[in-house]
């Protein structure tokens, strides 16, 4: 009886061996699956922070430039409020394109000229 047992000893060892290694991918794999999971939640969280960041630092803009460069026209204001916005979004962190930056700046026009039409 021992003789088989020795003799069985390999194969054995060899099956838990591989047993253990597929195991061992198994997990590897749903950790790496979690990973881009959370990774993909990250990212996502952190743009609608980076979005309302990016509204409220327009509207900063925008009231900036409506209270400091009264004496200038509508479209250098606009160029002033854009410029503010940059600055503040570089000094954030925050990548955003000038198309994103400009509309993040008029929709905060838009909410001031209702505001004020609602008052009159």
């Amino acid at each position: 009886m021992q003789t088989l047992i020795d003799q069985a000893q390999p194969y054995i060892t060899a099956i838990v061996l591989a047993l253990i290694g597929v195991l061992t991918t198994v997990i590897l794999r749903s950790v790496s699956l979690l990973q881009l999971k959370a990774d993909a939640w990250f990212d996502a969280k952190l743009n609608v922070q980076q979005r309302e960041m990016l509204h409220k630092i327009a509207t900063e803009g925008f009231a900036y430039a409506q209270t400091v460069y009264k004496e200038l026209g509508g479209e250098d204001k606009l160029q002033q409020a854009l410029a503010y916005a940059a600055d503040q979004l570089a000094t954030k962190g925050i990548k955003a394109s000038s198309e994103e930056i400009r509309a993040a700046v008029e929709d905060a026009y838009l909410k001031y000229k209702a505001t004020v039409l609602t008052k009159q």
